[in-house]
């Protein structure tokens, strides 16, 4: 039972202690929301000349100023519902599951609007420390962010979610957040490289289409198989898939070399 309540009944309150469970829990949620309005009003004053400094959207700002307000009033409402909890009869096996979760779900918004909020900033003071300009330093950058993002997205989900849903295991998502990573990195990098030679050699453009198809071919591959490494039958459909399409791709450009080879001594 709690405290406050128990308390009321040892010293022979005339009034119901279910009413002061009542009382209690409109006055902690009235409290919390207090404070989540005071804690957003200091934000706001805080956060937007950061955000000028840093280069920050002030859309990211407003989103982690809501996560924050939205934070402190789940907390609120947790330790709200612990003052009706004995008094919601078979409703509070439901109602204890639900409180019990409410901090975790505060933990999942604060470390997807803050945590996020952080990772740009970071992000953006190492790029204009190393240097914007540079075209593969805005690749790394990129990578950096988005590698910053998984690690984040996967402890928030992991706490959130599959600590709940144990049938599911967390490694599948991050499989699939890593598997997306390696796919836009190997795509920009294939992209990056292909142009600059491209540039420097006009003539090899027809090669260098056919090059590109083959590797967009090995990271798709590479990233697919990075997601779908928890199931083994999928994974040897993949591995013959690959063995496939690099037969095929040695097949074909065995005559497309010598047909470039021969048209270069021309």
């Amino acid at each position: 039972m709690n405290p406050l309540i128990a308390y009321v009944l040892l010293a022979g309150d005339p009034i119901p202690a279910v009413v002061w469970a009542v009382v209690y829990f409109i006055v902690t949620i009235i409290v919390g929301y207090v404070i989540a309005i005071i804690a957003a009003m200091i934000l706001r004053r805080l956060l937007p000349g950061l955000a000028k400094q840093i280069g920050l959207s002030m859309d990211m700002v407003n989103t982690s100023i809501g996560g924050v307000e939205a934070t402190i009033m789940l907390i609120a409402i947790a330790i709200a519902l612990t003052y009706v909890i004995p008094y919601l009869g078979v409703a509070s096996t439901y109602v204890t599951m639900i409180a019990d979760y409410l901090p975790y779900l505060a933990g999942l918004i604060i470390l997807l609007t803050l945590g996020l909020l952080l990772v740009d900033a970071l992000t953006f003071y190492i790029q204009k420390r190393v240097g914007a300009g540079e075209e593969y330093i805005n690749l790394i950058v990129n990578i950096l962010r988005f590698g910053l993002y998984a690690v984040l997205i996967t402890i928030a989900v992991t706490w959130a979610i599959f600590y709940w849903i144990t049938t599911i295991s967390p490694y599948l998502f991050y499989d699939i957040i890593i598997g997306s990573v390696v796919l836009y990195t190997g795509i920009s990098i294939v992209n990056k490289t292909v142009s600059d030679i491209s540039k420097a050699h006009p003539e090899m453009s027809g090669m260098l289409d056919y090059g590109k198809l083959i590797l967009y071919s090995v990271v798709i591959l590479m990233a697919m198989a990075i997601i779908v490494q928890p199931f083994t039958n999928v994974t040897q459909v993949f591995y013959a898939l690959a063995w496939g399409l690099a037969i095929a791709f040695a097949i074909v450009v065995v005559p497309l070399a010598y047909a470039m080879a021969k048209k270069a001594l021309a």
